[in-house]
């Protein structure tokens, strides 16, 4: 049995356990719990498969050419998983009991907005075209224009216009839809609290948390990098890094602009939502867990260049940036529905293995196509270096 069949295997695996845990903890009256690592898992995992199509996006739009044609492939490599998150969601409508107040307690200034029919006609339609779109753009990223445009390096000049028309579609209608996913399915668990800001501090964490697995991708194929190559591998991993660097500072900035906005004026609608998230126990100590893992310690060790160059050290980074990550969404999900506990255990652990599982089945057909490591370009893609 081959690595890629062992692999396989290891997912088919991860995913079975996830749905036995699913349907175990349906069966043993811990319904609430498995909703809400569901939707947990939800918004994290399509988050990195939708920020990668947006990242492809963003690339295209700022002429990047450090990781030549598969730096694109690689953002676009988490395509797959976009499909079944969209089926996915429409599981939410036989948890939306258990998930939204609002559906057995209606409030009357909201019920326009919050109604069951009007939530997963307007969520499923935003979805679905999002998906439909990611599937148009990368289309028009493989065309041979495009890709010749990807592996030049002899010229400065701007990335095809078609593929910067669609980018900028991309972009915008990614901003645009998951600030609806954002208000939707996290703002509307506490449906009396409100943000204008943080549908971009939610969408910022998906484009970051896809740039992290991109890292993350690159730090572990390049194992067997040869010392001919060594030096271009580091010079591309040293690029990513510096966007990971990036990224996490602005997700950080989002954080304190939505924080301090609420803290100063100290409005009982908006503070309800903020203060047992930070000050206090149990969520405030895992409230802060996120917080380190996703800026501070990116932001210590990745400061300096040899970091960023050192496959061990990324790579290391890059997992504790997702595990921050998740604990992020976690602590922006379950306490709404669960105040005074953190519920975690092996219904958390096993349904979480099952969507890693499902994600990794579904960016593997992807991932097999790129060349090993992902982000070193091949010897036709070097032009004239």
């Amino acid at each position: 049995m081959n690595g890629d069949r062992r692999i396989t295997l290891l997912l088919l695996v991860a995913v079975a356990v996830g749905v036995a845990a699913f349907v175990a903890g349906l069966s043993d009256g811990s319904a609430q719990r498995v909703w809400e690592v569901f939707l947990v898992n939800l918004l994290f995992w399509m988050g990195i498969a939708q920020g990668g199509i947006c990242a492809s996006a963003a690339f295209y739009l700022a002429n990047a050419r450090w990781g030549g044609a598969k730096l694109y492939r690689l953002a676009e490599s988490f395509l797959g998983f976009l499909p079944l998150s969209f089926l996915l969601f429409w599981a939410l409508y036989a948890g939306r009991h258990v998930l939204f107040v609002w559906v057995d307690h209606p409030l009357a200034e909201k019920k326009d907005w919050l109604n069951v029919p009007f939530f997963f006609a307007r969520d499923g339609a935003a979805l679905f075209f999002i998906t439909a779109l990611s599937y148009w753009f990368v289309r028009v990223s493989r065309r041979e224009e495009v890709r010749r445009w990807a592996a030049s390096t002899g010229d400065i000049g701007d990335s095809p216009p078609p593929i910067r028309r669609a980018a900028v579609f991309m972009t915008l209608s990614f901003a645009a839809i998951y600030t609806l996913i954002a208000f939707d399915l996290v703002m509307s668990l506490a449906p009396r609290w409100h943000s204008t800001l943080f549908g971009a501090y939610f969408f910022t964490g998906a484009f970051w948390s896809a740039v992290v697995m991109m890292a993350l991708i690159s730090a572990v194929t390049g194992r067997d990098v040869s010392d001919a190559e060594k030096h271009r591998y580091h010079d591309a991993l040293h690029d990513i890094g510096k966007l990971f660097f990036a990224c996490s500072v602005f997700w950080v900035y989002l954080l304190f602009a939505q924080y301090i906005v609420i803290w100063y004026g100290d409005m009982p609608a908006e503070t309800f939502f903020v203060a047992p998230r930070v000050n206090y126990l149990p969520w405030g100590a895992l409230g802060w867990t996120a917080f380190g893992l996703v800026w501070a310690v990116p932001f210590c060790v990745l400061m300096g260049q040899k970091p960023k160059r050192t496959r061990g050290i990324l790579g290391t980074v890059a997992v504790f940036g997702l595990i921050g990550m998740w604990i992020e969404r976690y602590v922006l999900v379950v306490p709404s529905l669960s105040r005074n506990h953190i519920p975690f255990g092996w219904i958390e652990v096993l349904i979480t293995l099952g969507f890693l599982g499902a994600f990794g089945l579904t960016t593997m057909p992807a991932l097999r196509e790129l060349p090993w490591p992902a982000m070193l370009r091949p010897a036709e893609e070097r032009g004239g270096e």
